[in-house]
C-alpha cells in the first residue's frame, strides 16, 4: 500500500526531520507499505504551530496535500503533526482515509486503560489545544491530566534533537508524574516530542508496564489498519452521514476558484 505523510511545515525546513521520522517509521511499517512525503508551501516555523492564526492558514496547505494525495492514487494520507491540522475539513473531500495520529492515539491509549495522560510541550496555548482534542474526541472522562515538560520548543526542537536523551528524559519524569495522578497510559502530544521519544527508543515508563505512546506511529498503523479495512472489508474511508458527507467534486472546484485556491 501508497501512504502520503503530509507535512506542516515547508521541505527546506522539514527535511532532517522527515529523515528522523522515516527511521522511525520503517521499524515498524508492514513490507509492503510505502511512504511519500508530501510539504506544504508556506509555513516555515514549527513553533508557528502553537497558535491559531497560522494553523488555520496553514489547514488550507495540508488539504491541498490530501487532495493530492487522493487524486494522484495513495492509499491513505497521515498529517506529521499531533494538532491533526485539516484532517477534519480533508475528510469531507477525499476519498481515501485521512489519519489524525493524536486521535488515533488517544482512542488506542483508551484500550490499554481506564485513565490517558498527555505529555505535551512547553507551551501552555498547545496543552490547552490537546486538551480541547480529548473533548472534541469525546474522551474527557477518561483523561488524567496534560503536563508539559519544562525544556522551551526553540530548544526541544533544535539542539534536542541533536541530544535526544536530554529531552527523553524530561518526557519520561513528567510522565511519571501523570502515573502517579492517575494515568494508566501516555499518550505524547507532540510530533517532536514522538519522534525523539522513538528515536531514543521510549515506549514505556521505565521499570514500570505503563506504555508511552508515539502519535506518528500510532498514526502510521492506523493509517494502514484503515486501510486493509477499506480494501478487504469494503468498509467506508469515513462516515458519510451528517459531519462526514462528502462534497460534490463541482462544489470543491467552485470554492477553490471562489477562494483562489490551487
Amino acid at each position: 500500500m501508497k501512504i502520503c505523510v503530509v507535512h506542516v511545515n515547508c521541505e527546506e525546513v522539514s527535511g532532517p526531520y522527515a529523515a528522523l521520522i522515516d527511521k522511525n517509521f520503517n521499524r515498524i511499517k508492514r513490507d509492503d507499505t510505502e511512504l511519500v512525503h508530501r510539504f506544504v508551501g508556506h509555513l516555515k516555523r514549527a513553533t508557528d504551530t502553537v497558535f491559531a492564526y497560522p494553523t488555520l492558514l496553514n489547514k488550507v496547505d495540508v488539504v491541498e496535500r490530501f487532495i493530492e494525495a487522493d487524486r494522484d492514487g495513495f492509499d491513505a494520507a497521515m498529517v506529521a503533526c499531533s494538532g491533526d491540522p485539516g484532517v477534519a475539513e480533508a475528510r469531507s473531500i477525499a476519498g481515501i482515509p485521512i489519519i489524525g495520529p493524536m486521535e488515533a492515539a488517544l482512542h488506542l491509549a483508551c484500550t490499554y486503560g481506564h485513565k490517558v495522560g498527555i505529555v505535551t510541550v512547553e507551551d501552555r496555548s498547545w496543552s490547552e489545544y490537546c486538551d480541547m482534542m480529548v473533548g472534541a474526541a469525546g474522551l474527557r472522562d477518561r483523561l488524567s491530566g496534560i503536563g508539559r515538560i519544562s525544556i522551551p520548543s526553540k530548544e526541544a526542537f533544535t539542539t534536542g534533537f541533536l541530544n535526544p536523551e536530554v529531552v527523553g528524559k524530561e518526557i519520561e519524569r513528567v510522565a511519571a508524574q501523570l502515573v502517579e495522578d492517575g494515568a494508566n497510559s501516555i499518550v505524547i502530544g507532540s510530533a517532536g516530542l514522538s519522534v525523539i521519544a522513538s528515536t531514543i527508543g521510549l515506549s514505556r515508563l521505565s521499570d514500570t508496564e505503563v506504555p508511552i505512546f508515539d502519535c506518528l506511529s500510532i498514526g502510521l498503523k492506523s493509517a494502514e489498519m484503515r486501510v486493509d479495512l477499506t480494501q478487504k472489508l469494503a468498509i467506508p474511508e469515513y462516515s458519510r452521514a451528517g459531519f462526514g458527507t462528502r462534497m460534490e467534486e463541482k462544489d470543491v472546484e467552485r470554492l477553490r476558484s471562489l477562494f483562489a485556491v490551487s
